[in-house]
């Protein structure tokens, strides 16, 4: 939980200040909060979900190729632990089709527009249309 905390604050202050060393400290905490949680913990999606932001807030800020797949597959891992009735999967489904939008405006793969498309569908059916996830998805 501290670590967690610890990490919530410094990507905050990264957004505010952008000091790399903040953002590189965020990951690390993410990344231990991770290790520490059991695979069978109900807090472990949350724990993946936390580190794949972190790590997409890293590829926004140096925009390599690897730092881009790194994040859209522990948002799918996330998402995988998130069965259709939990309250975090709508989000999840967002982050994970926004991340799959910008590797498809980097490298033009299809599959990865089709299959953000589909997560974003998933969003608009199950949001109630003046939530801000349902709005963010019709961008």
């Amino acid at each position: 939980m501290l670590r967690t905390d610890a990490g919530h604050g410094l990507l905050a202050r990264y957004r505010r200040m952008q000091n790399s060393s903040d953002l590189e400290q965020s990951i690390n905490h993410f990344e231990h909060a991770l290790d520490i949680c059991p695979i069978d913990h109900p807090c472990r999606p949350a724990a993946l979900f936390n580190l794949a932001t972190a790590k997409f807030v890293n590829w926004q800020a140096n925009e390599t190729y690897i730092d881009l797949d790194i994040p859209i597959a522990i948002f799918q891992d996330a998402l995988n632990l998130r069965p259709t009735s939990h309250p975090d999967r709508p989000i999840t489904l967002l982050h994970l089709a926004i991340a799959l939008l910008c590797r498809f405006a980097k490298r033009g793969i299809e599959m990865d527009v089709d299959a953000a498309d589909e997560l974003l569908s998933e969003v608009l059916n199950i949001c109630h249309a003046n939530s801000h996830i349902h709005r963010a998805a019709l961008l």
